[in-house]
């Protein structure tokens, strides 16, 4: 089992681009140093971040596969919060508990009752000095860690479910569903799976992006206020070229009374497409899924909304910045790449994803502005995964 099973389709995507793109040779890249720049990412499977370009051990594990979303960190002053997983030994389906970082120290979440959770933290937001978490419980047979709301509600008998934890204590979202996570019509198996990848706070509201998976397809959402709100209309949705397919979403961010939601439509028999969501409208930022491309985030700054993804350019991943859906690829030539998160400070727009370094090594990358940073040398292997400054 892959140890975030929720995020296997992005792992694959990253992956799989790279992997049938062609490769290129390293150059150096003068490096810049702003201000209180802050960059999450793994290197040879250990979790980092890079303060200022200066990298920082976070915590290390042979075996797992890491993948976070774009708001998995949060900087605050000299505070540094980073929401994760680590090995746990209490769950044979789920062997992973939720844990956040706060400069380096590790806190285990807790489930409804009272034990350390199993599942993933996948985003973490600060407001008003609260500290909101959100990720997934999963559960299994065991009546102590299955969220029943009545003894006689029929659950799914495995699965996992979306949860925000606000200063450590958990919260269940609502699944899509009539009574939650019950085996109802729209999910006629026995396993559920909620996904989450991005959180954002605004006044009193709390927005959690994420979704729902079962068997190869996932369906988008997001929540506000542990309220569900579909993404996905008609399940088999229509795409560009005829197309349909399952939209999945990656992230999320709101501006006044405005959400914003990056995802992928995974079209059948053809690539996903990228796609971000207004207020439940989709918007397609490529007509193109022969190809491929993917949005793994979104910034709003005035009346401008930046995503960022990738998209495959003639045999290449190009990490891609759309601005107002006008594209601009990051690299060029023999160079692929991914970009996974984006902020907006003043006039400087910053992306942090990643580079193919021949001949077998990515590189955690960050573009300010269009010009790529790289923040590590080819001889380890590392992805910048999110982006915050300062």
């Amino acid at each position: 089992m892959s140890p975030r099973l929720t995020y296997v389709p992005a792992v694959l995507l990253l992956i799989g681009s790279f992997l049938s793109c062609k490769k290129e040779s390293h150059s150096a890249t003068p490096r810049v140093t702003p201000s209180s720049l802050y960059v999450l990412g793994v290197q040879d499977g250990a979790i980092v971040y890079w303060k200022n370009g200066q990298i920082n051990s976070v915590y290390s594990e042979l075996g797992i596969l890491y993948n976070f979303g774009a708001s998995s960190l949060a900087a605050s002053g000299n505070n540094v919060y980073i929401a994760g997983f680590k090995t746990s030994t209490s769950s044979v389906l789920y062997p992973y508990s939720p844990v956040l970082w706060l400069n380096g120290t590790a806190t285990s979440l807790a489930d409804t009752n009272g034990s350390i959770a199993n599942g993933f933290a996948d985003a973490v937001a600060l407001s008003g000095g609260d500290v909101y978490i959100a990720g997934i419980r999963g559960y299994d047979s065991q009546k102590d860690t299955v969220p029943y709301s009545t003894d006689s509600a029929v659950y799914p008998v495995t699965g996992s479910v979306a949860t925000v934890w606000k200063n450590g204590t958990p919260l269940t979202l609502t699944g899509y569903g009539s009574i939650g996570m019950v085996d109802s019509a729209k999910y006629a198996n026995r396993f559920y799976a909620d996904y989450v990848n991005g959180i954002f706070v605004s006044g009193s509201d709390v927005y959690v992006s994420g979704g729902t998976s079962w068997q190869s397809a996932a369906h988008a959402e997001y929540w506000k206020n542990g309220v569900p709100v579909d993404l996905a209309g008609p399940l088999n949705y229509a795409g560009p070229n005829n197309t349909s397919g399952f939209p999945q979403s990656t992230g999320i961010y709101v501006a006044g009374s405005d959400v914003y939601v990056s995802g992928l439509q995974q079209t059948a028999g053809a690539g996903p497409v990228a796609i971000y969501w207004k207020n439940g409208s989709p918007v397609f930022l490529s007509t193109d899924s022969l190809s491929g491309s993917v949005a793994n985030a979104v910034f709003v700054s005035g009346s401008d909304i930046y995503v960022v993804g990738w998209q495959n350019i003639n045999n290449y991943s190009r990490a891609m910045l759309w601005k107002n859906g006008t594209p601009t690829a990051l690299t060029g030539n023999d160079t692929s790449s991914q970009a996974n998160s984006v902020i907006v400070a003043g006039n400087d727009i910053y992306v942090a994803g990643v580079s193919w370094v021949a001949p077998n090594n990515y590189i955690a990358t960050y573009w300010k502005n269009g010009s790529p940073v790289f923040l590590s040398d080819p001889s380890s292997s590392t992805i910048a995964y999110s982006i915050s400054v300062q």
